[in-house]
């Protein structure tokens, strides 16, 4: 009896993994059940991580599902399917482990999921790290251009186990180089990220600069005559009257409240006319306060009896800004990243103004071109016939407009540009010209 039952248990054994395996993805979304019914940005994402980490088979089919609003919940228990369109207005179920078909269902039957774009945005940012080793380059092409868009810092080592295995050249290529990017976003080791940095000298491309320019953003900031405490990364010292108005230093002392506020003129005549008794302020008679100098008088003495906020004198001002030191800071604490951040942009602003340059160059070019061919048109043309050729501009006028409609129906520029002259030869001449 014993041996039967230890044969029996065996068996169940066996069978226990094969039945554990064709269950486990149906049991993980009933595990999270409550959390996939009404996702919100906060709570899909233990979900997602689960889903990834599980490494089951047809996982990314469901988020994809998911995503697309094409998940269906059947009321009775709650069990997850996809759909598909039946004869008799019914809906084939589909099994979201196996794919394979479980049965007919009315739709009164069914809620389908439809997660909003925010949860539909997290998803798909969960989605990458399958799209980027997809067998379809088109897949892969879209999973980069999403992670253009929006990539966080869990995307970094992902796409960085991608790269290896891509077989297109144009893809690793851009692979790499959205790599490099995210490394000075996300890297966590300075080095790698320095390297990264000095890897995008003289590229002249937008996503490089817009990945530099966030490292060098700076903020005003006040310290004490102490000065700047060490590790502060100092983009530049200030100094008041030159780099800083005085003015804007003391009010920013007195933001940060290291200083007294200074009381504006207009609250200034209102605590005088608020405090008039007897015809008098501060003792000084109403009709003595014809001048500013009067009714400053009459404020500090309203000042000297604690009726009002006493003012903040000139000398004062002055000598609380003297008191203080006044610096752009970075908000990269790391010094060796600004450095470099800010010697790459130096290169690539010079290879931007060399492009610049050569542009403007062909243009004066091309517009130098066309006077030298209109002045010597009409130079020639006076010398063989005596007189000035009236009609000359009008010959300007055809080749640019044939040469116009010629490039929108021969998109190539090349052959565009041979046939553009023979089209404009033969107008000039059906006109007589």
């Amino acid at each position: 009896m014993l041996r039967i039952l230890l044969i029996v248990f065996a068996a169940l054994m066996s069978l226990a993994p094969l039945h554990a395996q064709e269950g486990d993805l149906n049991a993980l979304l009933e595990t999270h059940r409550a959390s996939i019914e009404k996702p919100s940005r906060t709570t899909i994402g233990p979900v997602l991580e689960a889903l990834v980490e599980s490494q089951q088979p047809g996982v990314d089919v469901f988020m994809e599902k998911w995503r697309e609003k094409e998940v269906w919940q059947r009321k009775s228990d709650g069990r997850f399917f996809f759909v598909r369109k039946a004869e008799g207005g019914k809906l084939t179920l589909i099994d979201v482990a196996t794919g394979e078909e479980a049965g007919l269902a009315d739709k009164a039957e069914l809620d389908n999921l439809k997660p909003n774009s925010g949860v539909r945005g997290v998803i798909a940012a969960a989605l990458v790290q399958f799209q980027l080793s997809d067998p379809d380059p088109e897949r892969r092409l879209q999973a980069l251009t999403a992670l253009e868009r929006d990539a966080n810092e869990s995307h970094l080592s992902i796409l960085r186990a991608a790269i290896d295995s891509e077989t297109v050249p144009a893809i690793k290529a851009r692979k790499e180089r959205l790599q490099r990017l995210l490394t000075i976003k996300f890297g966590f080791d300075q080095a790698t990220r320095v390297a990264a940095i000095e890897s995008f000298a003289g590229d002249p491309g937008v996503d490089a600069r817009a990945a530099l320019n966030p490292l060098l953003v700076t903020s005003l900031k006040v310290f004490d005559a102490t000065g700047v405490p060490a590790g502060t990364n100092v983009a530049r010292i200030l100094k008041p009257g030159r780099d800083i108005d005085p003015e804007a230093a003391y009010q920013l002392l007195v933001e940060a409240g290291e200083a007294r506020p200074v009381v504006p003129l207009d609250q200034r005549k209102q605590a005088l006319a608020a405090n008039i008794v007897d015809g008098k302020v501060g003792g000084i008679p109403v009709s003595d306060l014809v001048t500013q100098a009067a009714r400053d008088r009459a404020y500090l003495a309203l000042a000297a009896e604690g009726a009002v906020p006493p003012l903040v004198t000139a000398d004062e001002r002055a000598q609380a800004v003297a008191n203080h030191v006044f610096a752009d800071v970075y908000a990269e604490p790391d010094a060796a990243l600004t450095d470099a951040a800010r010697e790459t942009l130096d290169a690539i602003s010079g290879t931007v103004g060399f492009y610049r340059f050569l542009d403007l160059a062909l243009d004066a070019l091309s517009l130098a071109s066309i006077y030298f061919l209109a002045a010597i048109g009409l130079a020639i043309t006076f010398g063989v016939m005596g007189v000035i050729n009236m009609a000359h501009g009008e010959f300007i006028m055809i080749g640019a407009y044939t040469g116009y409609v010629v490039q929108q129906v021969i998109p190539d520029y090349t052959i565009s540009t041979l046939v553009a002259p023979s089209r404009s030869w033969r107008a000039s001449r059906s006109n007589g010209w």
